[in-house]
């Protein structure tokens, strides 16, 4: 039995080697399937599905990624060292990506507590609790994140950014102040393209994201950023191509309505109602379901299309209600004509 049972730990061992090599250069696929070799070999249990919980990360498979690390931190037992802190930030930003916020924070909370100069641990759980409503404490995080070394300028752009997204542009602009004093030189590309975008320089910034895309993998919130750049300045061929062309290989709904909303500029309704009608046909993690609905609504509206529109708006009041009756405004709108 024991001879039998280290030579199946070898070729766990081996699997699991093979599956962090795919892993490494990205290619997730692979790293799934010798990942999960490796568990059924007898690796390490721990190790091994922390990085098939990574693996699944990188296919955006994030409830089976959470999964993964749940059997992690289960292997683990009682102990909590710096690869369990490592499990829960992963597991964290996995279940912010499926809108699983208050849970995410919990798990930040145990990364903190081990780590209190995790920057980037506080930076995500500060985001969080922007998003959740509490502004003292996500202001807290980020000052905490800052002050851990004041001369990173793409830590206040990450900031920043997390104020722009919940339209507190005003209440973040110190960090943006401090991004553009900070050392630009230490930047990557990304990040310059940003701190171009919020100064208002969107050809600099599109020069500095093209590259970023040559150079690196490409995710929406780089694709979603470049286009913009260019409906900026009214380049909305370039924008639409790239956001078709990561589309064909990566059907995301945050793409889908940056591109309805390009062609909402160019006056193209009937293409962007069709962008924000696919865009809410994915199912899964689609944290943009309720924007995308409503946009479509929007569209069917100019186009005169006014019976499906109220049909979608019905449907949109019984899923979402109505906070401050401008839904069923609209309704009523739609019903009458």
């Amino acid at each position: 039995m024991t001879l039998v049972f280290s030579g199946c730990a070898r070729d766990g061992d081996a699997a699991y080697k093979e599956g962090v090599n795919a892993l490494t250069v990205q290619e997730y696929d692979v790293a799934v399937e010798k990942l999960q070799e490796a568990v059924t070999a007898g690796s390490d249990r721990e190790r091994t599905m922390r990085a098939l919980g990574l693996a699944y990360m990188g296919e955006e498979r994030y409830s089976e990624a959470v999964t993964a690390f749940k059997e992690a931190l289960k292997a683990a037992g009682t102990s909590t060292g710096e690869l369990e802190c490592d499990i829960n930030y992963y597991m964290a930003v996995s279940l912010s990506k499926l809108g699983e916020y208050d849970e995410a924070v919990s798990r930040l909370d145990s990364v903190i507590a081990l780590r209190p100069a995790d920057r980037q641990a506080l930076v995500q759980r500060g985001q969080l609790e922007l998003y959740l409503g509490d502004k003292e404490n996500a202001k807290a995080d980020f000052d905490k994140a800052v002050a851990v070394k004041k001369s990173d300028a793409g830590i206040y752009i990450d900031i920043y950014d997390a104020y722009v997204k919940r339209g507190m542009e005003s209440e973040g602009a110190e960090y943006l102040s401090a991004a553009k004093n900070a050392d630009s030189g230490k930047l990557n590309d990304f990040d310059k393209g940003r701190l171009c975008f919020y100064t208002g320089d969107y050809e600099g910034a599109c020069n500095y994201l093209e590259y970023a895309r040559s150079t690196q993998q490409a995710g929406p919130e780089l694709i979603g950023l470049l286009g913009r750049c260019y409906c900026l300045q009214e380049k909305y061929e370039n924008a639409t191509a790239i956001y078709l062309g990561y589309l064909e290989e990566n059907p995301d709904p945050t793409i889908y309505n940056e591109l309805g909303l390009c062609y909402v500029t160019e006056g193209d309704y009937a293409s962007a109602a069709e962008a924000f009608h696919n865009g809410s046909e994915i199912k899964e993690k689609n944290t943009y379901m309720q924007i995308l609905k409503h946009n479509e609504i929007v569209c069917l509206e100019y186009m005169r299309e006014y019976e499906q529109a109220a049909v979608l708006a019905a449907e949109y009041i019984d899923t979402y209600g109505d906070e401050g009756g401008l839904m069923s405004k609209e309704y009523d709108f739609l019903y009458t004509r």
